[in-house]
């Protein structure tokens, strides 16, 4: 899906890191990139912001790099305006975010109120009619007296919509043999898991599996490339899934209206189900009902319900507007999850749990799948490519209200591999996130886990560059736990950012994690207001290793900084690391003095780049710095600062 995310380019050359571009915390003006300030540090060693850059050709560029990417890595700080103006549009239009994604280059992101123009066209093709068993559905009292008709007329088009969209998916695959459809469908998405027993392994067993798995890996790739280099292609199955998500969801709105029209909602107890080539359709009243199976299209009013879904070769839609309800999945690919064919899960209110399986709540593979949550505390729980997953395609969590908790084991909570996008929006609660714990990092550690989530980007080297990963929270006391690669990473060519806009958040990792770029690749971890914590044993807090940027960027609050080594600003092998704290009495912590706070070491006869900028507050230090003070340790092009930046003369602040 080369230009899945082609449209976002346009917002690169918008958002740069002009200091022009403001935002007012307190009622005090900031420029987003703290520009002027950035300048002063650089001309300690002799450097300017634009020198802050990587080439693009370090290896030749493969079918599936996305041209953001490209644009990014030439200019790095803008993924800075990049990661605030992204977050900003999903906490603003949250629901409408599906058809901006289809219209990306319709906005101006100089002014987020622009119009968004959207696909109202529906879907035909379908010649199947709904399956009624003796003929007619068995309506249960007192609808049968006013209903019947018009619920058969709502249920048959139901049944012609998602035969339509399935026409139109099934299209975007037709060039390919069956066997490389099958591939698709089942090789592929076995490739992205891991199995608990490689911990057991000897090293050549799993030496073996790896290089196994790689021939398949490049068995796929030209189909790959036969379906991403179809540009008109990719752009009509961004188009499918946003029109699948607005005429479903109409219809959904319209077996709402027809209930709530003839009856009183909290008196109507029934379940109707009927059964079509694809799957169930089902309608739910008050009550607790259960619904077990393969579900094409599923409207309950109210009750505390049971959900033990099977994937469907078929287009899915289920709403449930009110009840404390499970989730469960009996297969992959459920519970908003696609694969090939769009999927959405809407639940409008009620303290839910959804416990998935692998490619659930929210993950899109060659497809789009999206879960909203309205309303409640809310539990997530699943393993892997989950919780706002894309690869070679869109997947979407957002959850609007409420103290929730996510779960997941790997490549969750706002997860992007190749031409992907994952994002994972929450607005409002005091919410937990942990990734890891079950996939030993058997490469590299005896006691650690791979977690590879919370806003992390991954490209599968060196064959596949990676997508677009964004975990943003718009407010709350949040906790953030991952392991092994998580928070604002990413790895080969590919942007992870985490984005958090207020609240005393705390983030606790071990390795690469907390903006951080690895290997050809971006991170970003940006927090706007409150008394943070940040902790991770290294390769973490503003750190780019192997021609890579990393970036922490916190603005408010009394923050607290934690780390071994090569972190808060450390740049490793020509990577550009840095953490700019812009206000607040901080306390920064390191172990190894050698390669952190302001480090660049050189590498391939050249150097790389390390900040470290705190400025404002008065700020304590365990390491190199010094409050009130600019340091530079034995390193190749590294520098840290803290000096006092905003005075009332220049931007009205601290007065």
């Amino acid at each position: 899906m080369r230009n899945l995310l082609l449209i976002l380019s346009a917002l690169v050359f918008i958002s740069s890191y002009a200091s022009a571009q403001v935002e007012t915390f307190d009622s005090i003006n900031y420029p987003v990139i703290p520009e002027a300030a950035l300048t002063d540090a650089l001309n300690c060693i002799k450097l300017t912001p634009s020198d802050i850059a990587f080439r693009t050709d370090n290896v030749e560029p493969d079918t599936f790099r996305l041209p953001i990417i490209d644009s990014i890595t030439l200019a790095p700080l803008r993924m800075i305006s990049f990661g605030n103006d992204l977050s900003r549009l999903l906490f603003e239009r949250t629901d409408g975010l599906l058809p901006i994604l289809s219209n990306f280059e319709a906005i101006d992101f100089g002014s987020l109120s622009s119009e968004i123009r959207t696909s109202k066209s529906g879907f035909s093709g379908g010649d199947e009619s709904v399956s009624f068993g003796s003929g007619k559905i068995d309506i249960p009292a007192p609808l049968d007296k006013t209903i019947g008709d018009r619920l058969v007329k709502l249920l048959n088009e139901v049944n012609t919509t998602a035969s339509g969209i399935k026409a139109a998916c099934d299209s975007l695959f037709s060039g390919l043999e069956d066997t490389e459809q099958a591939f698709i469908r089942d090789t592929f998405p076995a490739l992205m898991l891991e199995d608990t027993e490689d911990e057991f392994r000897e090293v050549d067993e799993l030496d073996s599996i790896q290089k196994y798995e790689e021939g398949l890996l490049k068995r796929f790739i030209p189909i790959a490339e036969e379906l991403v280099g179809s540009t008109e292609k990719w752009r009509r199955s961004r188009a499918v899934g946003c029109e699948a998500y607005q005429s479903l969801g109409r219809l959904a709105e319209a077996v709402k209206g027809l209930i709530r029209e003839i009856v009183i909602v909290d008196t109507l107890e029934f379940q109707i189900e009927v059964e079509t080539a694809h799957g169930l359709i089902a309608i739910g009243g008050v009550g607790t009902n259960h619904y077990t199976g393969k579900y094409v299209f599923v409207f309950d009013i109210a009750g505390d319900d049971r959900y033990h879904m099977e994937a469907v070769d078929c287009p899915q839609f289920i709403l449930d507007a009110a009840g404390d309800d499970l989730y469960s999945s009996r297969t992959d690919f459920t519970l908003g999850s696609a694969l090939i064919y769009p999927s959405f899960l809407i639940d409008e209110s009620g303290d839910d749990i959804y416990n998935g399986r692998s490619y659930s709540i929210g993950s899109g593979v060659f497809s789009t799948g999206m879960l909203i949550d309205r309303q409640g505390n809310d539990k997530y729980l699943s393993d892997t490519h989950t919780q706002g997953a894309g690869t070679f395609g869109i997947g979407i969590l957002i959850d609007h209200d409420g103290s929730d908790t996510y779960g997941c084991s790997l490549y969750g909570q706002a997860f992007a591999s190749v031409s992907g996008l994952g994002v994972l929006c929450d607005l409002h609660g005091n919410d937990s996130y942990s990734a890891g714990g079950k996939y030993k990092d058997v490469l590299r550690y005896d006691d650690h886990y791979l977690s590879l989530s919370q806003g992390f980007a991954y490209g599968m080297r060196p064959w596949m560059s990676g997508g677009i990963a964004l975990l943003a929270d718009s407010a709350g006391h949040d906790i953030y736990i991952s392991d092994i690669f998580g928070q604002g990473s990413s790895y080969w060519y590919a942007l992870g950012m985490q984005t958090d806009f207020a609240g005393n958040d705390k983030y606790l990792s071990f390795q690469y994690a907390q903006g951080v770029g690895t290997h050809l690749t971006l991170g970003l971890l940006m927090d706007k207001s409150g008394s943070d914590y940040y902790f991770s044993k290294g390769v973490s807090q503003g750190c780019g290793h192997d021609l890579a940027a990393g970036i922490l960027i916190d603005y408010f609050g009394n923050d607290t900084y934690q780390a071994y080594d090569l972190s808060q600003g450390a740049g490793s092998a020509n990577g550009f690391g840095w953490i700019v704290d812009y206000r607040g009495n901080d306390f920064y912590q390191i172990k190894g003095r050698h390669n952190s706070q302001g480090y660049g070491n050189p590498r391939r006869d050249y150097g790389s780049i390390g900040l470290h900028m705190d400025l404002k507050g008065t700020d304590e230090y365990i390491g190199n710095g010094k409050d009130s003070s600019y340091w530079i340790i034995e390193s190749k092009w590294g520098v840290g600062m803290d000096v006092d930046y905003w005075p009332a003369d220049s931007t009205g602040a601290d007065q």
